[in-house]
């Protein structure tokens, strides 16, 4: 029986190929996008799954709270781990580790730019496990000197070569010996690395050169630790607040330190903790919002087949009429039809699958991921088969109910009722649907690519284009200066800068401040800029209020005098300005304002124009710049006419002159802003994609639909016509249906999407709003695209000759 239920099929599929060819597109297209998603939400649901039930890892995070608000961080002073066994004889699982963004590898003359490299102790292995491929990890990560590859980079180092025993240097001076090279680091961690050197190897050259023993130092240290049970977790946070009442002085009765254990688990999403590395997380309503999308184009793929099925009706009345003459039930025509849904579903959820593995690249290269794709494994084939039988129910269902219902007399002469009004409904209602989610996906779009317009356009301060950046691996004062003699004699070189990085840039310090009399009981928070005079020139920032850096400023702080005969000048931003309480920049000049790097007090001789030091997603925030030597670890480049490749010939020139041990590495400031905004970017593309799809499937549903309607009104539109009616009085009679539910459609839609794209906007401190227009834009944009779909066929109904649709029963 099933086996001539699916040849039927077939039969049907053969002689209907125009209907075969309509849903399969429509259902193809919204399956790969609904595939596609379902192995995003897969992949960045599965960060950090513990491999061992009875353990919990969590990491130590930092909530801190002041007179300026609340901030939170997942770095943590480097004493606390060893604070922490102290206090914890028991617990023998708390690892620290340093995270460092990148470096320069070099071995028998070469140079590598190697990022994501972690210093860990032997701790490590046993809260993240580590796959061996070559050497030994027993004493990999315990002793200094020592150094564990994975196996990737092993072979962009080594190619085929044993990798174990060779010898490379980090940073240009820290010297390792390869004792081990282990499997890349998973995918789906939120703790990716490339090389793990052994903690006793860390230098506190690699932050600056400040001791490690400092509880108010945080740069990049973070402390895991692996618990068994859950009362351990109250027990182990009032452990960590007895080490914060122990070790971390408290200079200000309004600033507190809390330490708290985050579970891994949580890290990939809690943008809270997520500091300057933002990209490292994902925000849950993104994967709602993806997986609502996905669900949406497969419902209205399904819609579309219900329609085309319906309007294939007619066509199948006589067939139902015969088959139940002869004895079919109304089961056994229900089976029939829904063999023929599963039949085309089967083959269009394998062209699918079949298909995704192409897409996956370009997929992964766009989202900068490794979604990994196995339909090998049972949880793939498992979800393959729910999709093929989800869909085929959705899609099936309905139609076969329909059909089956026919009475086999009417049917026969070709004489179907007229549907009832709940039917009408119900199809009018899975239409708005459809131009709903349509509508839905417009009117985001278009406010994801205003915000982007805005974002684009907004002043931010400071002059992007015609910068070079390059990053310098030592601030030696030697070196600083024989910098600066090799730049000034590039042609065309109007200004240049040292500093700690660009007015945006992830270089910033923060601490505390405030007027001298003030802060010892109280602070505000503030970012320090180290800048040098020729910061304001190069990068095209504006003084609201008094003088810039001079040469007499940077002879006063010289690295040649001591630190406690240097005299510093601060020059404060608008905002800091406020801070302070000030009524204008004019009234904080020759104040003395103090800031936490060692207490140093210094007069305000100027004031700039508020800037922005990082995206739009977050406010201005008060800033001190100050000529501090130590911290020059960039050089910012302006030439006159632009950057061209001699130029940047030049630069790499003067570099490798000064640093020739050292890799050269440039960068372009207008790149670095646009690079704040690749998630946005993204999103506005993933938009365009999905709108795309779903006016695509729109269209198909409306030729769906419409053919339906000519069926049903054929002599109708034969009366009228002998009647006088002309083609455009036709065409508005077939298409004024349409119209009512395109705007019953946006009377939905708008609020909806009103709601959910403020709520996206909401994220950004600066922000564009969404105008009227957006919603005009969309609902023409609606109408206009439903005539052009509808027009080709309501004209071709309009002008057939009427004496053929009239002259028969």
């Amino acid at each position: 029986m099933l086996k001539n239920y699916f040849k039927t099929a077939w039969r049907s599929v053969k002689k209907n190929k125009g209907f075969f060819a309509l849903n399969f597109f429509g259902l193809y297209i919204s399956i790969v996008v609904c595939i596609l998603i379902a192995l995003i939400i897969l992949h960045e649901t599965s960060f950090d799954r513990p491999s061992n039930g009875s353990l919990s890892i969590y990491r130590v995070v930092n909530n801190s709270t002041s007179s300026t608000g609340k901030s939170f961080s997942g770095v943590t002073p480097y004493p606390l781990a060893t604070a922490m066994r102290a206090a914890m004889t028991d617990e023998k699982l708390i690892s620290q580790i340093h995270f460092e963004r990148e470096s320069v590898i070099s071995f028998a003359n070469k140079k590598f730019k190697e990022q994501n490299i972690v210093f860990a102790d032997s701790v490590f292995p046993k809260l993240f496990p580590l796959t061996l491929k070559e050497g030994s990890l027993q004493r990999a990560l315990a002793e200094p000197g020592l150094v564990i590859l994975t196996e990737k980079t092993a072979n962009r180092y080594f190619g085929k070569e044993d990798a174990v025993g060779k010898r490379i240097k980090l940073a240009n001076y820290i010297d390792l010996e390869v004792a081990a090279v282990v499997a890349d680091a998973p995918a789906n961690s939120h703790l990716p690395y490339n090389i793990l050197v052994s903690y006793p190897s860390f230098s506190p050259r690699l932050i600056g050169g400040f001791p490690l023993d400092q509880w108010g130092l945080n740069a990049n240290g973070y402390v895991y630790i692996g618990l068994t049970g859950n009362n351990k977790v109250r027990n182990t946070e009032t452990i960590l607040a007895s080490i914060v009442t122990k070790y971390i002085p408290k200079d200000d009765a309004s600033t507190t330190t809390e330490f708290k254990l985050q579970p891994v688990q949580d890290i990939h999403f809690n943008q809270l903790y997520a500091g300057n590395n933002p990209s490292y997380t994902i925000n849950y309503s993104y994967l709602y919002l993806m997986g609502a999308i996905g669900l949406f184009l497969i419902l209205a793929a399904c819609i579309n087949y219900t329609n085309l099925s319906t309007a294939l009706a007619i066509k199948k009345s006589k067939e139902v009429g015969v088959r139940k003459t002869m004895g079919a039930t109304r089961g056994n025509l229900i089976k029939q039809f829904l063999s023929e849904t599963f039949l085309l579903t089967a083959f269009v959820v394998i062209a699918a699958a079949s298909s995704v593995r192409s897409f996956l690249p370009g997929l992964n290269s766009f989202l900068d991921k490794n979604i990994p794709l196995n339909w090998l494994s049972f949880k793939s084939g498992l979800f393959l088969l729910c999709l093929w039988a989800v869909v085929s129910l959705l899609s099936g269902l309905y139609p076969a109910f329909v059909l089956s219902g026919f009475n086999p007399i009417t049917a026969l002469k070709s004489r179907i009722s007229t549907p009832k009004a709940s039917t009408v409904m119900l199809r009018r209602g899975l239409v708005i649907f459809q131009f709903l989610t349509a509508q839905i996906l417009i009117i985001g779009a278009i406010v994801v690519a205003k915000q982007m317009a805005f974002m684009q356009s907004t002043p931010l301060g400071f002059n992007k284009q015609g910068v070079v950046d390059i990053s310098l691996p030592e601030n030696n004062p030697e070196q600083l200066r024989a910098m600066r003699n090799q730049l000034a004699a590039i042609p065309g070189m109007s200004s240049f800068s040292l500093s700690l990085g660009a007015p945006v840039s992830n270089n910033n310090a923060n601490t505390g401040f405030n007027l001298k009399e003030k802060y010892a009981t109280e602070k505000h928070e503030v970012a320090i800029k180290a800048v040098d005079r020729g910061y304001l020139q190069t990068y095209g920032l504006q003084l609201a209020a008094g003088r810039w850096f001079d040469e007499n400023d940077e002879r006063k702080v010289d690295n040649t005098i001591p630190d406690s005969l240097k005299q510093y000048a601060f020059i404060l931003n608008e905002a800091a300005v406020k801070s302070l309480g000030f009524a204008s920049p004019q009234d904080a000049l020759g104040k003395y304002v103090t800031f936490g790097f060692n207490d140093i007090s210094a007069p305000v001789i100027g004031v700039m124009k508020d800037y922005h030091i990082a995206s739009l997603h977050k406010a201005v925030i008060p800033v001190i710049m100050v000529e501090f030597p130590f911290f020059y670890y960039n050089a910012g480049i302006r030439f006159s006419g632009g950057y061209t490749a001699s130029s940047l010939s030049a630069i790499e020139k003067a570099f490798t002159s000064v640093y020739p041990n050292d890799l050269f590495e440039s960068s372009f400031l207008d790149e670095h802003v646009a690079s704040l905004y690749k998630d946005e970017k993204r999103t506005q593309q993933l938009f365009n994609i999905f709108t795309f799809v779903s006016i695509i499937i729109n269209v198909l549903g409306l030729v769906g639909l419409l053919s339906f309607m000519i069926e049903q009104k054929t002599k109708e539109i034969g009366i009228r016509k002998v009647l006088g009616a002309s083609v455009k009085d036709i065409s508005v009679i077939l298409s004024k249906d349409f119209v009512r539910l395109i705007l019953v459609a946006f009377i939905i839609a708008a609020p909806v999407a009103w709601f959910i794209m403020n709520k996206w906007l909401q994220e950004f401190a600066y922000r564009t709003p969404i105008s009227w227009w957006v919603f005009a834009v969309t609902v023409i944009g609606a109408l206009i695209i439903t005539c052009i779909a509808v027009g080709f066929q309501t004209i071709k109904a309009a002008i057939a000759n009427p004496v053929k649709s009239l002259r028969s029963e």
